[in-house]
């Protein structure tokens, strides 16, 4: 292995490019109207899967640009929901 290969920097993602699940590497569909900005898994007729039929914790979860979760789906214990129920 070379030194360039090493210390090679990798390329920031195409803004025009698919957006994937930091979790689980699955493409995101971009959300519009009060919404815009944000990605999620494209949807499934059966509850808490995806399209492919995956079903990773976060598939009901938004997601940023960057493939990130946002918020986390309720009942999964996250602060928001905790705060909401005091």
């Amino acid at each position: 292995m070379s030194d360039f290969s090493v210390t090679r920097f990798p390329l920031p993602r195409d803004a025009a490019g698919p957006v994937t699940c930091a979790v689980c590497g699955c493409r995101l569909e971009g959300l519009s109207g009060s919404l815009d900005g944000a990605y999620r898994h494209f949807t499934s007729l059966m509850p808490g899967q995806d399209a492919r039929g995956c079903r990773p914790y976060c598939v009901d979860a938004l997601h940023d640009g960057d493939g990130r979760l946002l918020i986390a789906e309720s009942g999964r214990g996250s602060a928001a929901n905790d705060a909401a129920a005091a």
